[in-house]
């Protein structure tokens, strides 16, 4: 791996950290789901150039956009608006890994190892042990909301499998697209102040926003898929391993969130199991991929 694709790489991961600050700043200041609907909104209109009919795929496109832009991002931004923090949210988002192995066992029918099935059990138990900290114990709301976020996101990544030949801007153009209007239907019906919070935002909201449409969703994913044409799913595996880690450091760092022990413990069984699963896929992956097609 070339330095430059190494330092794109850590770019990515670091850009993806700092979502969860950026994400915790904009929704300090807007409703969860207005923020979210706001998010897709000005997605789908800075990927507007992106936004073509897929003959035959649009029906899946649809449903990859209701899961993954509705359901994942309104559970996620829910999370993260109950939990008031980050170091705790970042670490419960790598389950959407766990999810999505014991997805494609129930759905693709395919088979594990005694390792992933280890990974599993570490991830899930490392954040079980998270919830007895006395810290983390006051967000557990945000933690079980942030959960359910991951289990959508790993529904979403199934359907993703399944879909061929639809590029990533065209993607989450569509998603944009397909969620925007929905999102703030479900913002005026449940929530208020929408109005207020546009009239009176300041630089941070603005930035934050700014920052989690155009340099998270555009340039870090744009930023990924560069990468992905470029090098095996094995060799970058490890990078997307150090966003959480980013998350906790940026909200440590930023937000003074205390680190207590436990949660060093917890975090530490959930990342492990995290590793040994996205490690063990990208293996498997890598191996398909070096099967020639009949």
């Amino acid at each position: 791996m070339s330095f430059p694709h190494l330092f794109l790489a850590l770019v990515v991961s670091a850009i993806w950290g700092f979502s969860f600050v950026a994400s915790k700043v904009g929704l300090d200041h807007f409703p969860p789901l207005f923020f979210t609907a706001l998010r897709f909104l000005l997605v789908a209109l800075l990927l507007s150039p992106f936004l073509r009919i897929v003959k035959g795929r649009m029906k899946a496109v649809f449903w990859i956009a209701l899961t993954v832009g509705v359901f994942h991002f309104t559970f996620l931004y829910l999370g993260i608006y109950a939990a008031g923090g980050v170091t705790a949210v970042a670490i419960t988002s790598q389950l959407i890994a766990p999810f999505s192995v014991i997805m494609a066992v129930v759905v693709l029918k395919e088979s594990i190892g005694w390792k992933r099935v280890l990974g599993i059990i570490m991830a899930f138990g490392g954040v079980m042990f998270l919830g007895f900290d006395p810290v983390i114990f006051d967000q557990l709301e945000g933690v079980a909301l942030v959960t359910v976020a991951a289990l959508f996101m790993s529904v979403g990544l199934i359907l993703m499998r399944q879909i061929q030949n639809v590029r990533t801007m065209t993607m989450q153009a569509w998603i944009g697209a397909i969620s925007a209007l929905p999102l703030l239907l479900i913002s005026f019906t449940m929530e208020t102040g929408q109005a207020a919070a546009l009239a009176n935002i300041g630089w941070e909201a603005a930035g934050a926003l700014a920052f989690v449409v155009i340099v998270t969703t555009i340039i870090a994913h744009g930023g990924w898929y560069y990468l992905l044409q470029r090098y095996p799913i094995s060799v970058l595996t490890p990078f997307g391993l150090l966003a959480p880690i980013f998350g906790i450091a940026f909200g440590v760092i930023l937000f003074s969130e205390p680190i207590t022990l436990r949660f060093v413990i917890g975090g530490t069984i959930t990342l492990v199991g995290v590793a040994i699963i996205n490690l063990r896929t990208a293996k498997k992956s890598t191996k398909a991929e070096a099967i020639p097609e009949a």
